[in-house]
């Protein structure tokens, strides 16, 4: 059953404030509840989802959270074991505008926005023998965002290339 308590007035102030930073918002129950979780055993549930299209609407959403007191947590992937995409605040999901990967000086060098997931990047890699570092298990659904803020590592990078110390092997 979905707890309608934490669902936060499409009237009110705040759902006003964070609809004039970012296109969509939202704060349905079921919406809420759809993503809220991630594959810890954490429980937390937002008050809101925003899912920004662009970078002038992260800034927008940062500005408006930084206004109400807003907590603000990223959400990626949703693969973490260990709670890091879930919020009792703002959830900002950065999956679907944020996928771009561009690689430079013939594989040396990439460039990935936060929402490409590991398993797309080093498809892009593959073609100059290459991977990044990092090898989470979960590389088909995680995203580089989630695989930074939670230093991940793998089984066969081991701490010598987890993501504090990100580079193309």
């Amino acid at each position: 059953m979905l707890d309608t308590k934490v669902k936060v007035s499409d009237n009110s102030e705040i759902v006003r404030i964070f609809k004039a930073a970012c296109k969509s918002i939202k704060n349905r129950p079921i919406d809420i509840h759809a993503i809220s979780h991630d594959a810890s055993h954490y429980l937390l549930t937002p008050k809101l989802i925003a899912v920004p299209s662009n970078i002038n609407e992260v800034s927008s959403l940062l500005a408006a959270a930084t206004k109400t007191k807003m907590p603000v947590t990223f959400r990626s992937g949703g693969t973490s074991l260990s709670g890091q995409a879930v919020t009792d605040g703002l959830l900002i999901d950065t999956r679907s505008s944020f996928r771009k990967i561009v690689t430079k000086d013939v594989g040396q060098s990439i460039s990935v926005e936060p929402g490409s997931t590991v398993r797309a990047v080093n498809s892009r890699l593959l073609r100059f023998g290459r991977i990044l570092g990092p090898d989470p298990a979960s590389e088909i659904a995680c995203t580089i965002g989630g695989v930074i803020a939670n230093n991940s590592s793998g089984i066969t990078c081991g701490i010598h290339a987890n993501s504090y110390k990100l580079f193309l092997l």
